[in-house]
């Protein structure tokens, strides 16, 4: 592994710090260019400030890296703020719900992470197929249009894009509500029906997961329910797996992301036993949770047991599938090595199916 990935990923694991690593790794001629650049597209600059900084090393670097690092920082922390105020202000309006929801990602994490390493640019909730049209009540009720942000303005969606956004992406079209606090214009609240686990189950996955979620996000007005702490764990690895093996994510350069796995290397290491290998395995979800653990292990040194999930083919490991064209690609990549090739679409080759 080259130098300037050793010095990334070492920035990453601020929860198990490398001091001595990133210490050597300083002395050695970095390409600062190629690690701001990966930092900043893998959405971990803040978390890398915050390693560096804890270390002592920050005032040793090289000044522009450093300083660009210290900005992007600071602004995640105005950020993060804009976000905690946003989430105040939605404990006020989900507090007249009288159905089940799930507030899911950042609106969870964000507040397990120390401020400015962490921010969200929506909100993601998860509710019963059956009450899209009372969640719709609620945040209409309350300054919200359906629509899309486009050049930083809002723009209103069409009865077609409602329709068709709830019959084939298993979700809505986004709720929007101009706040214009800090560095965050609007609020967008993403609203999913779906779980994109195993989609013949999906209506009882949903109903199963919702029956059993807390009250975990604290709220000046009131706390707001999210996933119980194994059931979330489930739901990140499920949707980095998604996201890490469809073709049209790979094509768009949207397929990995640091950060993803660094959610999961927090609540890994912030609770105890949240591992349910037993829901996996029952859930049929063997491939999505071996997939993100896997990927843990390597880029955070961890020692996830994996042989508690009942697997046997791993030749999923390095392919990407095309659903729409009914294609399957693989790759013969080193994962890490993939993680941070910058043209992955370009090391694909189809294999028959």
């Amino acid at each position: 592994m080259q130098n300037e990935n050793k010095f990334i990923l070492a920035c990453c694991k601020y929860l198990h710090p490398k001091y001595e690593l990133l210490e050597n790794l300083s002395y050695e001629t970095l390409d600062y260019i190629y690690i701001l650049g990966q930092l900043l597209y893998n959405r971990i600059g803040g978390v890398a400030y915050y390693t560096l900084e804890k270390s002592t090393l920050i005032g040793k670097l090289n000044r522009e890296f450093k300083n660009t690092l210290k900005t992007i920082y600071e602004t995640n922390i105005t950020k993060s703020e804009s976000f905690n105020k946003s989430l105040n202000f939605l404990g006020s309006v989900f507090y007249e719900a009288d159905f089940l929801y799930a507030l899911l990602k950042g609106s969870y994490l964000s507040g397990l992470y120390p401020p400015g390493m962490r921010t969200s640019n929506d909100i993601d909730v998860l509710i019963n197929f059956k009450n899209i049209s009372d969640i719709s009540k609620i945040l209409l009720n309350n300054g919200f249009v359906q629509g899309y942000i486009r050049n930083n303005e809002m723009l209103p969606a069409t009865r077609a894009q409602v329709i068709s956004s709830q019959m084939n992406r298993g979700e809505t079209v986004p709720f929007i509500k101009e706040i214009n606090y800090p560095h965050m214009k609007f609020l967008e609240i993403d609203v999913n029906i779906s779980l994109d686990f195993k989609p013949e189950k999906d209506v009882s996955l949903v109903e199963s997961f919702l029956g059993n979620t807390k009250k975990d996000i604290k709220t000046n007005n009131g706390n707001l329910n999210t996933l119980n702490k194994d059931d979330f764990l489930i739901h990140l690895c499920t949707h980095l797996y998604k996201e890490a093996t469809v073709y049209n994510w790979v094509e768009f350069g949207r397929d990995q992301g640091l950060y993803k796995y660094l959610d999961i290397y927090l609540m890994l290491n912030k609770f105890d036993n949240i591992i349910n290998y037993k829901k996996i395995n029952e859930l049929g979800l063997q491939k999505e949770c071996f997939y993100a653990f896997n990927g843990i292990n390597k880029l955070f040194d961890m020692n996830i047991p994996l042989d508690k999930i009942d697997i046997e083919n791993l030749n999923f490991l390095n392919t990407i599938t095309d659903v729409i064209n009914k294609k399957v690609y693989k790759y013969e990549m080193d994962f890490i090595d993939w993680i941070f090739c910058a043209k992955r679409k370009d090391f694909l080759h189809e294999i028959k199916i």
